[in-house]
């Protein structure tokens, strides 16, 4: 019976993985073709984005099956549920992420560890998506200038104006949803390192508050970036 359910569980992980993975898209909304610097934007952040859900949907799942495998018979409910919540890790909030570090690791020491190398990580990951950011940036602000140009001189109408702006405002768009993901991440590794660390004052507690502080001004530094394009697309003479 066990069996049976962890096929199903494995079927259904598998299905969903695939199913994230097939977001990926080589066109825009509009249907035209993404830059090479936009497709890279678009792989950056949906594997970030991605590992947040597939982490969460992974998580979940081997800790919901080794719960309810290591439990009683008439608890196996219950601690398949725990054990999900647990699995999930940072995706499915800080007090899950917090109480994976606690089951996974000792001592507080190798807790913050652990978690000094995870924030570490999306640092990394996000420091990549700024540097693509900044070249489809670069594109667009091309883009509406060439737009505009073409649309003063008559070579295209409003209507064929508006459509190839359409490119611009779906990576405004993206880059509005990425930085919402970030946030939620961010207000997750806070809350978690308050938990771990508290107010302490240890060289550890001091590296994880640097490397959150550094994940802030990455956040910054992309919303910059999206607001500087916002800026001059609203200037544009396409309404």
């Amino acid at each position: 019976m066990m069996m049976k359910t962890l096929m199903k569980v494995t079927a259904l992980t598998l299905s969903a993985s695939l199913l994230l993975s097939a977001c990926q898209t080589t066109t825009n909304s509009n249907g035209e073709p993404l830059s090479p610097a936009e497709q890279r934007l678009r792989q950056q952040a949906d594997t970030y984005n991605q590992t947040i859900a597939e982490g969460a949907l992974l998580g979940c799942v081997l800790g919901g099956v080794l719960g309810a495998a290591t439990a009683q018979k008439g608890n196996r409910l219950q601690h398949a549920a725990i054990g999900c919540a647990i699995g999930g890790g940072i995706g499915a909030g800080a007090g899950a992420y917090v109480a994976d570090k606690q089951e996974k690791y000792a001592n507080k020491e190798q807790q913050l560890d652990s978690m000094i190398a995870d924030v570490r990580e999306e640092n990394g990951r996000l420091a990549n998506v700024i540097a693509t950011t900044e070249q489809v940036v670069a594109e667009d602000k091309q883009r509406i200038e060439q737009i505009d140009k073409d649309l003063a001189a008559g070579k295209i109408t409003m209507d064929q104006a508006k459509s190839k702006m359409a490119s611009v405002d779906s990576n405004t768009a993206y880059l509005d949803s990425t930085l919402t993901e970030l946030r939620k991440r961010q207000a997750n590794y806070t809350e978690a390192a308050n938990t771990l660390a508290g107010k302490g004052k240890s060289a550890q507690a001091k590296e994880l508050n640097s490397e959150i502080t550094e994940m802030e001004r990455q956040i910054s530094q992309l919303q910059a970036e999206r607001d500087s394009l916002a800026k001059r697309r609203t200037v544009s003479r396409v309404g």
